[in-house]
């Protein structure tokens, strides 16, 4: 319907256009047509004169008679076949009978000379009679002319006009349908992010600091109701929370969808942004086509606005940089000085960490695995500590899941490898048997291209059995490529490595990957220990956990022990080896060797 309103109006406009240059036209042919007719009207009078002159000269013109009364004779026709007369060629004509009358009786008195019977003096009277009447026709003329110009002019004038009208009343409208477009989310049909941008500028520079705050939300399981239900559901989804978000605005309030399952808001009071989800989340399960509504969980980023001059994408850009480096997903996350003072730290840690590596600032602590049934060494797990004198001493979880971020950590594991491998000889109190020592590698570590020459590089280069190296990765290595990962660790077994998956128990496919992993030792984790949970029900989970993979031939080794108490409980289950707390925390390389005697 649209598209044949625009076509209609291309029409008129061309029609005008049309028929303006026809009339154009046509008034040309109307200019050189008077032309003719003056220039004609001019000849009669002119000739007219000249006839008579001649003819009282004694030197008749008869060429000159003939044209004249053949003009008479060619404006009168002319006259007659115009299709439209107004008022001024009436006139015209009245005009030219008058002079066409008066030349017959000038032609009329020339014959009568000729026969001896005429008058001269008369002649020269209807001469000048005829002159008179000759200069009203051409006056007439001319007039008729200047006032066909004129009208013609005027048309052409209200044509061009109302064409140019139309024109600018279609690019006017094309320009607000643009501009429409252009600030309209194309999902939902409200206003997007650039609207959102321009409006919430205006509100927050007119407002004191501390007024408004922008929030960015998101479904944090989006995706899987996609996958699930359907992307018309999800785009249902989309279309309800739009609206509820809008419907919850104050007047001086906006929310808008961002894009894909995001959507930002600025709100003017703080605390009511902490009742909105609830509010949100209530309102969706009263709606009854969404039949998903109770799996729906959602994550937020607020920032406050400080001055009246803040920027809003900045704002934008804050809520979303603290939505996504929250730990906790779900829920909501202040952009403050405590993230502002985190996200300091990240970026001097990412300043320095090629300098720190250089400087071996990154120091090998070793954390013995002890056997429960009589506490002698097992083995250790290789642990790094960042001792920076610009920093200050960082334990491990203030840079490792950065360093899993921006790739460093495949340095990191390396230089550890070695700094292990730089450790060695080291062995078993009263075997004589080489220390197993396990070396953490990052899922980011074991994907490099190359990860098991360079492994085979450091290790064979320093002369380090490879039983004595225990590879060591989480359940998340396996979440990328499992297949890829699992033939690197089979790689790895034919060459003689010991292979170890940590902390099981914290995932949801273990039990899986057990069936396929190559591995010689399951590290359990420090969860089913936890004071939090039932008792009997995580001795009955653990013990299951203990016969399964005594079963496979595993060597078993819990983490986190803290009590003598656990350490007596994993005892009683069987559990041959422990790491934790009641037995030695982390130590330094040189401390760890004065205190087994290595």
């Amino acid at each position: 319907m649209k598209k044949r309103s625009r076509l209609g109006k291309g029409f008129i406009v061309i029609a005008f256009w049309v028929l303006g240059v026809a009339i154009l036209m046509f008034t040309l042919a109307q200019v050189r047509d008077f032309a003719g007719i003056i220039n004609d009207s001019g000849v009669v009078r002119g000739g007219t004169q000249r006839v008579v002159k001649m003819e009282l000269a004694g030197r008749p013109a008869p060429s000159t008679e003939q044209r004249v009364t053949s003009l008479l004779e060619k404006l009168a026709e002319n006259e007659e076949n115009r299709l439209y007369k107004g008022p001024e060629t009436y006139e015209f004509m009245d005009n030219l009978a008058a002079v066409d009358s008066q030349w017959k009786l000038i032609e009329d008195e020339i014959d009568a000379l000729h026969r001896g019977e005429g008058s001269a003096e008369r002649l020269l009277d209807l001469s000048e009679t005829h002159f008179t009447l000759a200069d009203a026709m051409v006056l007439s003329a001319q007039k008729r002319a200047e006032r066909d110009f004129l009208v013609t002019g005027a048309i052409c004038t209200v044509l061009f006009l109302t064409a140019a009208t139309i024109m600018l009343f279609m690019r006017n409208d094309r320009i607000s349908k643009l501009k429409t477009a252009y600030f309209t989310d194309p999902l939902t049909r409200r206003k997007n992010m650039l609207a959102f941008e321009e409006q919430g500028q205006q509100l927050v520079s007119s407002a004191p600091g501390g007024t408004y705050l922008v929030a960015y939300t998101n479904v944090l399981n989006f995706r899987y109701i996609n996958e699930t239900y359907g992307y018309e559901s999800g785009d249902k989804l989309i279309l309800t929370l739009a609206r509820l978000l809008d419907n919850a605005c104050r007047r001086d309030e906006l929310a808008t969808h961002g894009n894909a399952d995001h959507f930002v808001l600025l709100r003017n009071d703080p605390q009511r942004i902490e009742k909105l989800h609830g509010h949100i989340e209530a309102k969706l399960r009263a709606t009854p086509d969404l039949h998903f509504t109770g799996i729906l969980s959602f994550g937020c980023g607020v920032c406050e606005v400080e001055q009246p001059s803040d920027s809003i994408p900045l704002l934008v850009s804050n809520a979303i940089a603290v939505m996504k480096e929250s730990p906790d997903k779900e829920g909501i996350s202040r952009y403050d000085q405590v993230f502002r003072n985190a996200v300091e730290l990240k970026n001097r840690i990412e300043q320095h960490e090629d300098e720190a590596l250089a400087n071996r600032e990154f120091q090998l602590y070793l954390q013995p695995k002890n056997h429960l049934a009589d506490g002698a060494l097992a083995g250790a797990e290789a642990l790094v500590r960042w001792n920076s004198p610009k920093l200050g001493f960082l334990p491990p979880d203030s840079f490792i899941p950065l360093f899993e971020k921006n790739g460093f950590i495949v340095q990191l594991d390396f230089y550890m490898l070695k700094r292990v491998c730089q450790t060695y000889p080291m062995t078993v109190p009263g075997t004589g048997e080489a220390l197993v020592v396990s070396v953490n590698f990052s899922r980011v570590t074991i994907m490099r291209e190359g990860f098991i020459e360079r492994l085979l590089h450091v290790v064979d280069s320093a002369r380090i059995p490879h039983e004595a190296i225990e590879v060591e990765v989480t359940e998340s290595a396996f979440v990328m490529d499992e297949d890829a990962v699992i033939n690197k660790l089979e790689t790895l077994k034919a060459m003689g490595f010991r292979l170890a998956m940590d902390d099981f128990g914290t995932g949801y496919s273990s039990l899986n990957l057990l069936r396929k992993l190559p591995i010689d030792v399951l590290k359990i984790d420090r969860g089913f220990l936890s004071e939090n949970t039932d008792p009997s029900r995580s001795r009955s989970v653990l013990k299951g956990v203990l016969d399964m993979a005594g079963d496979l031939g595993l060597v078993t080794v819990c983490e986190g022990v803290e009590t003598e108490e656990q350490a007596s409980m994993l005892r009683e289950l069987g559990c041959p080896v422990a790491q934790g707390y009641v037995f030695s925390k982390p130590l330094p390389e040189g401390e760890f060797r004065t205190r087994y005697g290595l």
